[in-house]
């Protein structure tokens, strides 16, 4: 998990290194508590996981979306590519997210990442889980949260 479920207005993310992975998939839930406050979401760069060098990602990523995940729905829906998305909880505040991202789009010297929050509301929660399909495959993956 890169961040426990948390105040939506409030998202502190951990940054992972991508050195050994393939792909990786940041699947990212909000909960609706009532506050209308739209929320962006993306990604940013860095060349450890202590966040240093961090630069927003301006690469373009495949994003899906249910945006009725509160209801019965577990439609995820292809985006057009973009380097991040809004959700607009007016519209549909419960909502499930995913970032696929390739770490052939890192800048060059870079190689942890991490999700970051614009806006959204106290009263709203939201987590981040991070899939990495490994480059290596083992029986024991190596660990994504140390460089």
């Amino acid at each position: 998990m890169m961040a426990a479920p948390c105040a939506a207005n409030a998202l502190t993310s951990d940054y992972i290194s991508c050195k050994n992975a393939q792909k990786v998939w940041f699947v990212i839930q909000h909960y609706g508590g009532g506050g209308d406050t739209d929320i962006t979401l993306g990604l940013q760069e860095a060349t450890a996981v202590d966040g240093t060098g961090a630069a927003a990602v301006t690469e373009t990523f495949p994003i899906w979306v249910d945006t009725d995940a509160g209801t019965s729905s577990d439609a995820l829906v292809r985006q057009t590519d973009a380097a991040s998305y809004k959700i607009d909880t007016g519209a549909g505040a419960d909502c499930l997210l995913v970032f696929e991202w390739d770490p052939a789009k890192f800048s060059s010297g870079y190689d942890c990442i991490m999700v970051t929050d614009s806006g959204g509301n106290g009263s709203n929660i939201i987590s981040v889980l991070a899939l990495i399909e490994n480059r290596y495959p083992s029986a024991t993956p190596p660990t994504a949260i140390t460089d």
